[in-house]
């Protein structure tokens, strides 16, 4: 059977006994792999086991992106603090203002950037860019603080962090252009997203934010109620009186044409009053419908333009409400641009200071320093103005043997430059715009100043700040016999006899020709502290303006407890050793300051006061109410930095107030001490943006 089966074309039966001696070793071999695996596979069923019976009962996990609701404000310009009720209508109204949008925690700045033109269409229309600001809690107007960016821009992480996950308004400023405030039409895209409101007077959809000024304006248009009754006759078509009453011209007529003529005029007389009434202010008829209307407005005009209501500068009672008053007196629509340089900052600072032509210190200062990328939000300014109160100070006045206050310089060529009207007006700006005060005056300088009377004038021998006067009065003290001293004596004024006898007559010679030949001096300087009627607020409030000018016994300069008082470090969590590093820092910043403190007043020396002035711009404690409230010190550290480098030192935003410590490079106070050294002496310009 098996031979028959054979096919001529089929292999002999020794070939085909090979073959299948071969396929039983493969299955052999192969039985013996699948058996290894599935062994392994029992093993490590992890690892080995290519399928899973079953359902995927977990998938994948992926977070949720976290929303929040946040409050954007857009400004038209840049403004230094908040603005008030009537500007943020303004702003409303031509659709900027407020918006509460939602923001999500990964959001990337081109992602903020499209919702914030989605709700602001003319944002996208300004090419100069934008920042965002914040401004610190209570009430009224408040300052407000830039928001420095990410490296990678702003992002929604950042936002939720800074606006205490959304429980802040943020304000988007533009850099360099000023956005348009004309008021838009109801219909416009900006108003597409707000509920509206149909107004009766003129039937339109009028969002509910702008409803109340339009439908004020809409009375206004229907009825004037500037217009009497005496100058027009003819009554308002919407008057609900009309229907059932006759006109004045058809009055007129059935008077003409009645045959009883008094009769119709003791008629047309008796309507006339009944519908008409005369104002109590302004003594003109109005119709009865409108007078009480018309005489609340005129009321309201009369008290605005009286010339007897009393003068806001009679109801100041504190030095704060004084610095408050002449701070609202600055122009924030307008700026007083400086750019100089910082190489001798006291003539190139007055030199600009006077030649600037087409703006008036009355205005914003904004200072910008030579080579420097720091845009100015308020910590150039206070530089500026501290290095030039700290330069007017030591050239322009000169101190006594007791310290209490100096006398201004005898020098003609600076009165003749018009230096110390500049110097007026440069303290007026510093103590309106947050600058250091001026305190280094003498008392009788500063009675002088108030009054401008030389009759009010006291002064004494500790007045005389001039080392040749000085002198002078020690050897009339000190000897009886005057005759070498003649021509000194004689050229001070004093024409009696020279003996002494006469030494007090002699003496009060010398002390009031030391002190009143600086008089044209502060003449000049007084001309120029009547910048934002200061000078008017002097004369009025003497009392209250004295600390701002006088010293007094406490001394009120920054020493390291100040600083260490407003610093807020943002530590990592307790126990880490990131914090454990950060305290550290902390503490050689402490020791750093004190040791500072312990050395100020020696020759090139720094100061607590310098401290703080390479760290937000400013030497002095905040005087201004505002400042004094929000002024603090952030303290962050740096963790990333590698130690490749020797070096790396600490980085300063002086407008946000913030001072970034690496921690890899603090490790020992010394360490600590050479770089914070180095950084300030070589790290005085702005160059961080």
């Amino acid at each position: 059977m098996l031979t028959n089966t054979l096919s001529v074309g089929q292999p002999k039966v020794g070939n085909q006994s090979n073959i299948s001696v071969q396929s039983a070793e493969e299955r052999r071999s192969k039985s013996n792999v699948q058996s290894v695996q599935q062994e392994m596979a029992r093993s490590f069923p992890g690892f080995f086991r290519k399928e899973v019976r079953g359902k995927k009962r977990f998938g994948p996990y992926k977070r949720p992106q976290k929303s929040f609701l946040m409050v954007f404000f857009l400004l038209d310009q840049q403004y230094e603090k908040t603005p008030k009720g009537e500007t943020e209508l303004q702003l409303t109204l031509a659709g900027l203002g407020r918006r509460s949008l939602t923001i999500t925690e990964n959001m990337t700045h081109s992602e903020l950037s499209e919702v914030l033109v989605n709700a602001y269409p003319k944002l996208a229309k300004i090419c100069g860019g934008w920042l965002l600001h914040k401004c610190s809690g209570g009430g009224g107007q408040r300052k407000l603080t830039v928001i420095p960016p990410d490296p990678d821009g702003y992002n929604g992480q950042q936002l939720k962090t800074v606006s205490s996950n959304g429980k802040s308004t943020m304000y988007v400023v533009p850099l360099q252009e000023q956005i348009d405030t004309t008021p838009l039409p109801p219909d416009a895209r900006e108003f597409e997203k707000m509920p509206k409101a149909q107004c009766a007077l003129c039937s339109k959809m009028v969002p509910l934010q702008c409803l109340p000024v339009h439908i004020k304006h809409c009375k206004m248009e229907h009825v004037d109620l500037c217009i009497s009754s005496d100058d027009s006759m003819e009554k308002s078509p919407d008057s609900p009186q009309e229907d059932n009453s006759t006109s004045i011209d058809t009055w007129k007529e059935e008077l003409e044409n009645s045959p009883d003529t008094e009769s119709c005029a003791s008629n047309i007389n008796e309507v006339w009053t009944e519908k008409t009434a005369e104002c109590p202010l302004c003594k003109k008829t109005f119709d009865s419908d409108v007078i009480e209307i018309h005489a609340a407005n005129c009321g309201l005009r009369t008290a605005e333009y009286d010339d007897n209501f009393s003068d806001p500068i009679n109801t100041l009672q504190s030095s704060g409400e004084i610095l408050n008053w002449i701070g609202s007196k600055v122009d924030q629509t307008n700026t007083f641009s400086i750019c100089i340089s910082r190489n001798d900052i006291y003539n190139r600072g007055m030199q600009q200071w006077q030649r600037q032509k087409k703006s008036s210190p009355k205005g914003r200062l904004k200072v910008t320093f030579f080579g420097e990328a720091g845009v100015d939000s308020g910590a150039l300014s206070k530089e500026f103005l501290t290095e030039m109160i700290a330069e007017i100070e030591t050239r322009l006045f000169i101190a006594g043997v007791d310290k209490k206050g100096k006398n201004p310089v005898y020098c003609l060529n600076s009165l003749d430059r018009n230096y110390f009207r500049s110097a007026g007006e440069i303290m007026a700006v510093s103590l309106a715009q947050g600058g250091p005060p001026p305190v280094f005056l003498r008392a009788w300088c500063f009675q002088y100043l108030c009054s401008g009377d030389n009759d009010s004038i006291q002064v004494t021998t500790s007045d005389v700040t001039d080392l040749e006067f000085s002198l002078l009065i020690e050897k009339v003290n000190s000897t009886d016999d005057l005759s070498e001293f003649t021509d000194e004596i004689l050229s001070c004024g004093y024409t009696g006899k020279v003996s002494a006898d006469m030494k007090s007559n002699i003496i009060r010679a010398i002390v009031l020709h030391s002190t009143m030949r600086v008089v044209p001096m502060l003449d000049q300087l007084r001309k120029g502290l009547q910048l934002y009627d200061l000078q008017k607020v002097m004369e009025m409030h003497p009392d209250l303006c004295l600390p701002l000018f006088v010293p007094g016994e406490k001394d009120d300069r920054v020493d390291a407890g100040f600083i260490l008082e407003n610093c807020h470090p943002v530590f990592s969590d307790k126990g880490s050793v990131k914090y454990t590093k950060e305290v550290n820092v902390m503490n050689f910043f402490q020791d750093f300051l004190q040791e500072v403190e312990d050395c100020d007043g020696e020759a090139e020396q720094m100061t607590a006061g310098k401290v703080m002035q390479w760290m937000t711009g400013q030497r002095h404690k905040p005087i201004l109410p505002s400042d004094q409230k929000d002024f603090n010190i952030t303290v962050k550290f740096n963790h990333d930095c590698d130690t490749k480098h020797t070096v790396c030192f600490p980085t300063v935003s002086a407008c946000t107030r913030t001072i970034t410590f690496p921690t890899a490079h603090l490790k020992t106070l010394n360490e600590f001490k050479n770089i914070m050294e180095i950084a300030m002496k070589y790290g005085e310009s702005f160059d961080n943006v």
